[in-house]
């Protein structure tokens, strides 16, 4: 059970990667972590107003989802910007092309993108820049699996960030070098970056990051049967997620303190962090997955409460939703526990 609880480098983990072009934060998918968002100010004139008109575009159209169109516009902008000289502001729109097509599974493209993101900061002997590009590039070959290119990338990026200071970069390069460890089963040492990430992104005032090096590192903590340090690392993820404004690290942290809390069978604290999941989740139009696992976990907890009756009708409530998005894994977990009660 525990180390199903460990972060993928799916989706989520594309929560790490740098949305490098962007002007301001933006929501619509997993890429909030990394933002790079200093002004663009090396030229003024019409050009540059084409090129920054483009930038925007395309960011609106990724807050509505449409990351094909998003890559359309910023590759426009990037062309002006290189036009025009500056290769600063066109390096920022390869880093949000090179996250656009890592979440659309177009890795060659994301690749080649964050290959000109790095060879144009490194031209402007822009050193976070660097780091930024390194760490997501690192980042799509772990995705891929290619855990060897990923870490030699983050370890580059550790040493330049180290001589930059910036304690933001230094907490995303430890970080990532921390997934690289606990996907390669080194979990002690995936403990010791994962924990030395958290405290650099507190100096940074970087809750994202905060909350997500937290929460890996209490999913590291469970693995290694640390369960009392598992639960004040979710705390802080919980804490830090909230401090975000960001309801999936919230829900993540959450996961991770009810399974805990449930197989100690403490059900007063289950049924807290319980309250909570489910006033982030069961509000949703239409449902979820978030909500179908909202019900497993109800489920659940009445199940070790003996209220049979109210257990069954949450996974009878889990299993229709899990039907209409046809999760089937999901589905086969609802009717397994409808069968275990019956």
């Amino acid at each position: 059970m525990a180390m199903t609880r460990m972060g993928n480098w799916g989706l989520a983990t594309l929560a790490l990667l740098l949305l490098a072009g962007a002007i301001a934060p933006v929501q619509a998918i997993n890429l909030e972590e990394q933002l790079d968002i200093r002004p663009n100010n090396a030229t003024r004139g019409e050009s540059r107003n084409v090129a920054d008109g483009w930038m925007q575009l395309g960011n609106q159209q990724l807050s509505t989802g449409d990351l094909t169109q998003a890559v359309d516009s910023w590759a426009e902008a990037a062309e002006i910007y290189r036009l025009l000289g500056d290769t600063q502001a066109a390096g920022r729109a390869y880093g949000s092309m090179g996250a656009a097509f890592a979440t659309l599974g177009r890795y060659p493209e994301a690749e080649r993108a964050l290959v000109l993101r790095i060879g144009t900061a490194s031209d402007d002997n822009d050193l976070l820049g660097q780091v930024y590009g390194l760490n997501n590039l690192g980042s799509i070959y772990v995705i891929q699996g290619r855990l060897l290119e990923g870490q030699a990338h983050f370890e580059q990026a550790l040493q330049l960030a180290r001589t930059t200071g910036d304690s933001r970069a230094i907490g995303l390069s430890l970080s990532n070098l921390g997934q690289v460890a606990t996907q390669r089963g080194d979990l002690d040492v995936a403990v010791r970056l994962l924990e030395a990430a958290a405290n650099y992104r507190i100096l940074a005032s970087d809750y994202l990051g905060e909350a997500h090096s937290s929460n890996s590192l209490g999913d590291v903590y469970v693995a290694l049967g640390r369960e009392s340090n598992a639960i004040g690392a979710y705390r802080v993820g919980l804490r830090a997620g909230v401090e975000a404004g960001d309801g999936p690290l919230q829900i993540r942290a959450l996961d991770g303190l009810l399974g805990i809390y449930l197989d100690r069978g403490d059900l007063a604290r289950v049924r807290e962090y319980l309250d909570q999941r489910a006033a982030l989740t069961l509000g949703s139009t239409p449902a979820d997955r978030q909500t179908a696992l909202t019900y497993r976990w109800l489920g659940d907890y009445y199940r070790q409460t003996g209220d049979i009756d109210l257990a069954n009708r949450a996974f009878s409530q889990g299993l229709a939703i899990a039907r209409k998005l046809q999760q089937k894994t999901l589905e086969a977990e609802f009717v397994n526990r409808l069968l275990a009660i019956r």
